[in-house]
């Protein structure tokens, strides 16, 4: 998801305080989260910290820039008994001039360097962005540090990568996927090191960067997933959507796992099925 610098929020304070409460997580250890309703996964305890539906932080503001055209609201995000599903619907209720409201979830923490995987089903919707991805700025105190997953509903059959290292923007990428994404959940995931990232899909490398000029983010980023429509800075790019237009996005797991430890993630038990 594409941040700016000097975002203006409605809600500029909820950022400011999850920040400070998480400042002391920075690094913060692996972790592995399935919906509470779900079934037990064996080895949840292999170095993993279980992470429970409540422990997301439900985004509640809106990004003052024409390149969105979504307000995030709390309860957008549903925890069903097998998934998280994010949603988005038109304003009804006047209390927004964006157009669309719509759904996002943050971590409690910052992690670092390590790999970073989720079950998801992104939204088929024109218009309509469905995103996993880690963030840090200028609201907590860090220079700009971004590394993307995202899904333009205008065509599932792609995925979008994409990096930002102190602001500046990294080599992105449309990755042609061989399926229809918004069909079923599939694992995707991305290996962050000090010397490049990689972006997995059901386990296979399909594209890296190195670092370079820029480098590679440094800074330790939470984990986020949203649900989002373009504004009109970004119709180019993700197309406009009607504006009668309902989405759900959907994710099944997220984990972390850091460099060097043998933490359970997602790819665990994940058969594709």
């Amino acid at each position: 998801m594409k941040f700016v610098a000097s975002l203006l929020l409605v809600c500029a304070s909820c950022i400011a305080a999850v920040g400070a409460d998480a400042a002391a997580e920075t690094g913060a250890s692996a972790f592995l989260w399935h919906p509470d309703g779900a079934a037990p996964v064996a080895g949840d305890d292999a170095g993993a910290t279980a992470h429970r539906d409540d422990d997301w932080f439900r985004s509640d503001f809106e990004i003052r820039r024409d390149w969105i055209g979504t307000a995030w609201r709390s309860d957008g995000a549903v925890f069903a008994d097998d998934h998280l599903a994010l949603r988005l619907a038109p304003v009804t209720d006047g209390t927004t001039d964006k157009d669309f409201l719509g759904a996002e979830v943050q971590s409690p923490g910052f992690h670092s360097f390590g790999r970073y995987e989720v079950v998801m089903r992104p939204a088929r919707a024109h218009g309509v962005i469905s995103s996993f991805f880690t963030y840090t700025g200028p609201h907590f105190d860090a220079p700009h540090d971004e590394i993307d997953i995202e899904f333009l509903g205008k065509d599932t059959t792609r995925m979008w990568v994409l990096a930002f290292s102190d602001g500046k923007k990294l080599q992105g990428e449309f990755l042609e996927l061989g399926f229809d994404a918004a069909d079923a959940p599939h694992l995707y995931a991305f290996e962050w090191t000090p010397d490049d990232i990689k972006w997995f899909v059901d386990g296979t490398e399909v594209f890296q960067v190195q670092s370079q000029t820029p480098p590679v983010p440094h800074n330790p980023g939470k984990i986020y997933m949203n649900i989002w429509a373009g504004g009109p800075g970004q119709r180019g790019w993700s197309g406009v959507a009607p504006a009668d237009t309902q989405a759900e996005a959907q994710y099944y797991c997220v984990s972390f796992r850091p460099t060097g430890t043998d933490a359970s993630q997602c790819s665990d038990t994940y058969t594709g099925d």
